[in-house]
């Protein structure tokens, strides 16, 4: 299989995506400042690459209106229009169902700054956008695990998994310890939470041969935003008519994760009184990573569970399993706080659709595991949380690696393009127009998750040419998607020297101006400079951005010819620009020849010269 066709899907599917991204181009170019709005579906695939639509695993259906007896919840008001939909799993023959109030996608106007809020304003609005793939995939993995217990299946679970389960079955389910009732915490809600209303509903509903073993839930969802837990009291409402028993509790909570005192405050009504913590998404911003943690230590009971469901996302999932293990670890003469399990393998219907993905290649925008594969983290309490001592190791370790703390952020008006992935055919072409060879560094400026430098390396590797690559992107969780599809690439090579054959910078492309001025040679391609080092560019900017750019390839190509003076087997300088031409240069070549009609412009040494001349 070639390079192009390991990122192949079906082409109606692909018509679908370039018609959003299309959209988030034509807001941008008619309103350069940003403030226009951004539809659900093109935020979706632009900003959380959710062109993949999940596992499924509930079945989840919007309920007509004619059909709907909740319809008086679905209601419009200040906050949007709404839908009912209609929540089922199947399990050992019996169906659990239970209805949520969500937001409509095509009503879901929102601004681009409102995705990004939690950089403003300490709460990220992500719960408003739509209910979470994994928050579905956790609910199922609960319902399994209540009433599966063998969890049998068509492929090979985690050996870990029988572990949890039964850990989970002794919190949930009458056992001789003598209580009665569990006390369930979800964190980070959204706007319908799903897994801790699965519970409720299962719980509620007459499936005899379990019903005596049930304790009774306590079940209180939280979300850091007011709407969201506006949204779920509704959620909560409807539960409470569509269920005859009362024998269970929901509450709705405002709940920011907060390392300070304040979060302490927050957390006092409910201090080690939880048995079950449950959490979908949550680890994806590191900066509240250490608010997250301390919210579930100080909430949890002895004894007690935590169940965090998501992608590994980069190194997020990762920092946050290190933020566990330094504080199990960091206390000398103290036992560890948390028992640790991550299972990557802990539902049949989740690893059979992730085996099938895999072995057919399709890891392009529809799928990509460090994106989409959810995995279940699960901590189980073994001590007293120490406020000052395990608060104070938690907060020292996010600053090892929180990029608030060990990297600048780009600032927000520089940004010189909305995320928008190059069709790949467009890619393809543009790496034959550039004619790769041995000698080259190629720089993607604005490299997305890296797809085209993926590509790129393959040809190398297929044609046994030595290639290093530069990917410069200004988006963070990007920049990590991209250092993880690069290294699958990179691993593949004989010497397996990622350090030295490709990098991925989280970063301002002008601030490539500032590494100019470093002469050293390059030993990794960490240390490779656009100005001193690129032969090869590909760039895909708005006309703004690429007038901004312009100064730093026209320095770059000075570089070059000055270098080739001395060494005749540096190449020359080449640039690719999609879409868009570079302001005031002549191509050699314009090729219309990629699907979706967008222009590939070919400019080569000798051509920026002359027509800058």
């Amino acid at each position: 299989m070639t390079a192009t066709n390991s990122y192949n899907n079906d082409e109606a599917h692909k018509q679908q995506r370039v018609k959003a991204r299309w959209a988030i181009l034509r807001r941008a170019l008619l309103d350069s400042s940003s403030t226009g709005s951004i539809a659900a579906n093109d935020v979706e695939d632009s900003y959380s690459m959710n062109s993949f639509h999940g596992f499924g695993v509930l079945n989840r259906a919007v309920v007509a209106d004619e059909d709907n007896q909740y319809h008086s919840f679905a209601m419009t008001d200040e906050d949007g229009e709404y839908n009912i939909v209609k929540n089922s799993y199947t399990v050992n023959n019996q169906t659990i169902q239970f209805y949520t109030r969500e937001v409509k996608k095509q009503s879901a106007q929102m601004k681009r700054e409102a995705l990004l809020s939690h950089r403003k304003h300490g709460v990220d609005n992500t719960g408003n956008v739509r209910v979470w793939d994994a928050e579905s995939t956790l609910a199922g993995f609960l319902l399994d695990t209540i009433f599966d217990e063998g969890a049998s299946g068509a492929v090979r679970l985690d050996d870990n998994l029988p572990v949890v389960r039964r850990s989970l079955r002794s919190v949930l389910l009458k056992n001789d310890n003598g209580r009665s009732s569990c006390n369930i915490l979800e964190l980070g809600a959204g706007q319908a939470g799903l897994a801790g209303l699965a519970l409720v509903a299962a719980f509620s509903s007459c499936i005899v041969s379990q019903s005596s073993k049930m304790k009774q839930l306590n079940l209180t969802l939280t979300d850091g935003h007011s709407k969201c837990v506006k949204s779920n009291a509704i959620c909560a409402q409807i539960m409470e008519e569509c269920n005859t028993s009362n024998a269970h509790t929901i509450n709705t909570q405002l709940l920011l994760w907060d390392s300070s005192q304040i979060g302490f405050d927050n957390c006092k009504p409910m201090y080690e009184l939880i048995d079950l913590c449950l959490a979908s998404d949550c680890v994806h911003f590191q900066e509240y990573h250490d608010g997250l943690f301390m919210t579930i230590a100080r909430t949890l009971s002895v004894g007690g569970i935590a169940i965090l469901c998501q992608p590994r996302r980069g190194s997020s999932l990762d920092n946050f399993m290190s933020l566990v293990n330094c504080v199990n670890g960091g206390l000398e003469g103290n036992s560890p706080l948390f028992e640790m399990f991550l299972l990557k393998d802990f539902h049949c219907k989740v690893t059979q659709m992730h085996n099938s993905l895999s072995e057919s290649k399709a890891l392009d925008a529809s799928y990509s595991p460090n994106w989409h594969q959810p995995l279940l983290l699960c901590l189980r309490k073994l001590r007293n949380y120490d406020e000052e001592k395990d608060g104070s190791l938690a907060r020292k370790c996010v600053q090892t690696y929180s990029p608030t703390t060990t990297q600048k952020v780009p600032k927000e008006n520089n940004r010189l393009a909305p995320y928008n992935p190059t069709h790949v055919t467009a890619q393809s072409k543009a790496l034959e127009l550039l004619k790769l060879q041995s000698e080259d560094v190629l720089f993607d400026l604005g490299c997305g998750d890296g797809r085209l430098l993926v590509i790129a390396l393959d040809i190398a590797l297929e044609n046994q040419f030595s290639l290093r690559c530069v990917g410069i992107e200004y988006d963070e969780a990007l920049a990590e998607a991209a250092r993880d599809n690069i290294s699958r690439v990179v691993s593949r090579f004989e010497d397996g020297n990622a350090t030295s054959r490709a990098c991925i910078r989280w970063d301002d492309v002008l601030n490539e101006k500032n590494r100019g001025n470093l002469e050293a040679v390059a030993a990794s391609a960490e240390d490779l400079t656009l100005l001193n080092d690129a032969t090869a560019v590909f760039v895909y900017l708005l006309p703004d951005g690429l007038r901004k750019v312009k100064p730093l390839l026209a320095e770059a190509a000075k570089r070059r010819r000055r270098q080739r003076e001395l060494n005749k087997c540096i190449p020359l300088l080449r640039v690719v620009s999609y879409m868009f031409s570079i302001p005031g240069w002549q191509p050699v070549t314009v090729d219309n020849s990629s699907k979706g009609g967008c222009a590939l412009r070919y400019y080569e040494d000798v051509d920026l010269f002359e027509s800058l001349a």
